[in-house]
């Protein structure tokens, strides 16, 4: 099992439809077929990180994704989480509140349960069968992947994580777990209310203002970073091939510093031009950008880049990433990764790790990045350590050079 997006500067106070309202944002697309796990810090009323996971497959036992989610769930060290199990429906309609006996889903002791309690009367079925019985009325143990939902709540309790609340959404409307009295709640469940107030509002605000906006799928997601297809590729990897031939040849002739040093200028013209606006690149540009990703020297000079806009850099480095083929793709999609989890935004970060495994299961920064987004690591602690990283190779090449000189 792994964390299929982290978002670790979650903050949300306010009801529980203002927090199933803006974990859309949080995500970065409107969670499908998914548990989404957030960690409560229960002393200062705050939702902290965010994990999205797959839900289990159809045949997969429920007690090992259980604790297997749980394990994960124990490295970040929370006190309590709230549990949000997503089916397969639409995204949210807008309108609505909470279920009249609910209770809290947040960080408020009300939804606040130390562990389950009874058997479940019902096993919640596979994914594609995650419809609400219409008679349902609430009942946690009638709504899907109730007994799976026990099971995370008991391997929890186990780690000494209490559950503050949990929830069930699907095609817009959502249901409560943790009522067990018939008649109390809708049957129907209570709509999502919509994003364009509240905490949903601030979060959606943040996120745009960091250049980013709330997709309507994870496969939308993907698509900032997939690969050209086709006679497209066909092309494209003509044309790398050449500049690569170009490139050695200009090394050859001119020596690998200067080769770097005139791809850095390149990249810094294309990020002023990206900052105003105005980012168009030739396939020239874009194969000169990705090869040089994939120069470990070049690769670490580019993730040293000081002042560079966030915003800038990855609407730079997505873009020549959807024009470089998949075989030439781990370098450039791995600086997609690290920009987008320095700020934040473990979505993108995940889809463009998917890329760089795929294309090279040993990728070495892929696998750090990986590791820091399952062991849940902090933005700013992998930033200090790539610093510190990157700083302590550059002494090294310098030492090397410097004892090669007669």
């Amino acid at each position: 099992m792994k964390i299929r997006e982290h978002h670790s500067h979650a903050a949300i106070a306010g009801g529980p439809g203002e927090l199933l309202a803006a974990i859309p944002h949080l995500v970065g697309f409107h969670p499908y077929a998914s548990m989404v796990v957030i960690h409560v810090d229960r002393k200062r009323q705050r939702t902290g990180t965010l994990l999205r996971l797959d839900l289990p497959a159809a045949r997969e036992d429920q007690q090992r994704y259980a604790a297997e989610l749980a394990t994960i769930v124990e490295q970040g060290q929370p006190d309590s989480v709230i549990l949000v199990c997503y089916g397969s429906g639409g995204a949210p309609a807008g309108g609505g509140g909470a279920p009249p006996g609910a209770g809290g889903l947040g960080p408020g002791p009300r939804g606040a349960r130390a562990a389950p309690g009874g058997t479940p009367a019902g096993d919640g079925g596979p994914p594609g069968e995650e419809r609400v019985p219409a008679a349902s009325g609430g009942r946690r143990g009638e709504l899907p992947y109730a007994a799976m939902i026990e099971h995370i709540a008991r391997e929890l309790a186990s780690r000494h994580i209490a559950v503050a609340g949990t929830a069930y959404v699907d095609h817009g409307r959502w249901w409560t777990y943790d009522c067990d009295h018939p008649g109390c709640c809708p049957a129907d469940g209570v709509p999502v209310p919509g994003s364009d107030a509240g905490a949903a509002a601030e979060v959606a605000t943040r996120a745009a203002l960091h250049g980013r906006r709330t997709l309507a799928s994870r496969l939308e997601l993907e698509g900032a970073v997939r690969g050209p297809v086709g006679k497209d590729a066909a092309v494209l990897r003509r044309l790398f091939e050449r500049v690569d031939r170009d490139l050695a040849a200009e090394m050859l002739a001119d020596g690998g510093d200067a080769v770097r040093g005139r791809t850095l200028t390149l990249v810094r013209l294309l990020l002023a031009r990206s900052a105003d606006g105005r980012l168009e690149l030739t396939d020239d540009e874009v194969a000169r950008v990705s090869l040089g990703a994939a120069d470990l020297q070049l690769r670490d000079r580019f993730i040293a880049l000081e002042g560079a806009d966030p915003v800038a850099w990855l609407e730079l480095l997505t873009a020549a990433a959807r024009r470089t083929p998949d075989a030439r793709s781990a370098g450039i999609c791995s600086l997609v990764a690290w920009i987008a989890y320095q700020q934040g935004d473990g979505a993108l970060a995940n889809v463009a790790l998917d890329r760089v495994l795929d294309t090279d299961p040993g990728h070495t920064l892929g696998l750090l990045l990986r590791a820091c987004l399952d062991g849940q690591v902090s933005p700013a602690h992998i930033t200090a350590m790539t610093r510190q990283a990157l700083a302590a190779a550059d002494r090294a090449r310098k030492e090397v050079s410097a004892a090669g000189t007669p």
